[in-house]
């Protein structure tokens, strides 16, 4: 199946809500026109220095980015309700937080359903035909780290009971991005490298599986030349805002419409390892990648179409020239290459992880669906085998 063919299904949605704000200048223009005393600044207690340098007399509220529970989520909203607007500005964790009290604020019964059944189901999902409580507060998101596109995205993840719980909803999505150099000058290399690998590998896992609805054949050109210019941006360094306009195009560009929200099958297996080892998303996702990607070489067709990986790959190569023609072997070098390398240290057993990943993706829910328990432990034992 080459890109671009329509199949047969029904008509492809594409809803953008979020205007975004580029360029240098951005955040001043956004700031002044947002600014009053009905406006709470919502801070990274990580890195408050640049919502610090914003002229502000009204109240400010310090969040942890390591704190991203539900509870922590609940209280936040609770703090957001006397708002006309919220301006969060931080890394993904922060502006996740802020979306989801944003939520809470207009739908109050939110979290009981995120709570119910501890991590199982993983998947919480409303709709705009979900009634809403009441008005909530305009959110205006200042994404200080690339990658995660937290800031155009309607999905956002949280802690309950110590594992990531995916929830979606239009309201997620913030209705003001600013991506301004300013934001994220201060982003160290490594982090930069993370990121760009990160909305690279977003892109790549949604282009795997073939379209189930019909899928334009602009929408297959911009996706591989996507995966070309984030490739390119990694390896020779491009400005982080660059980086972060990129990472969102893989959200909201025309890139995305027809892809099945739920066909990145490496996400929510690396969500387990990452939970369940206690490391980094993208050093869990650094070692179950190669794994899915050779099963999908070998003809998984549940994880991924074998000809879309190769036109996929061969997109990143141009950006990236001297990888090797082989993804596999290509993105274990590139995710080296870039700093992101496979976690090493203990790590639960492969069954404890399969159960874990069945329970929260699995039994009948889109993200798992069609693996047993025992393929999924048969999977992760290879991706705890090659890692180091």
């Amino acid at each position: 199946m080459t890109g671009g063919t329509e199949r047969p299904g029904p008509p492809a949605v594409w809803r953008q809500r979020t205007q975004i704000h580029f360029g240098e200048g951005a955040l001043a223009e956004v700031w002044r026109r947002v600014r009053s005393h009905r406006t709470v600044l919502v801070v990274d207690a990580d890195q408050p220095g640049l919502a610090e340098s914003l002229p502000h007399d009204g109240e400010v509220i310090r969040v942890d980015p390591l704190a991203g529970d539900l509870d922590s989520a609940v209280v936040l909203a609770g703090q957001l309700r006397e708002f006309e607007r919220v301006v969060v500005v931080g890394g993904g964790a922060v502006l996740d937080q802020a979306a989801l009290a944003r939520l809470f604020t207009a739908a109050p019964g939110t979290p009981t359903r995120i709570r119910l059944g501890g991590p199982r189901p993983g998947l919480v999902h409303g709709g705009p035909a979900e009634p809403l409580a009441g008005p909530y507060p305009e959110l205006v998101a200042v994404p200080t780290t690339v990658g995660t596109a937290a800031e155009v995205s309607c999905a956002a993840t949280v802690l309950v009971e110590g594992r990531r719980k995916l929830v979606m909803h239009p309201l997620l999505s913030a209705d003001t991005a600013v991506l301004d150099p300013v934001a994220t000058a201060s982003l160290p290399g490594p982090l930069l490298r993370e990121g760009t690998l990160e909305a690279m590998m977003r892109m790549a896992n949604a282009y795997l599986t073939i379209p189930g609805r019909r899928c334009p054949a602009a929408a297959e050109t911009e996706a591989r030349d996507l995966l070309r210019e984030l490739a390119a941006a990694g390896s020779t360094g491009r400005p982080a805002a660059e980086v972060a306009v990129l990472s969102a195009r893989t959200v909201l560009g025309l890139s995305m419409v027809g892809r099945d929200p739920f066909a990145a099958k490496t996400w929510f297996l690396a969500n387990e390892l990452s939970a369940s080892a206690g490391v980094r998303k993208m050093a869990a996702t650094a070692a179950v990648l190669p794994v899915v990607w050779r099963r999908i070489m070998a003809g998984d067709a549940r994880l991924g179409d074998r000809e879309r990986l190769r036109q996929a790959w061969d997109a990143v190569r141009a950006g990236a020239p001297g990888l090797a023609d082989d993804p596999v072997r290509g993105i274990r070098t590139l995710a080296a290459d870039w700093g992101v390398d496979a976690f090493a240290g203990p790590a639960p057993a492969p069954a404890d992880l399969a159960r874990a990943a069945a329970r929260a993706w699995g039994g009948g829910l889109p993200m798992l669906a069609g693996f047993t328990v025992h393929e999924l432990t048969e999977l992760y034992a290879e991706v705890l085998e090659a890692a180091p």
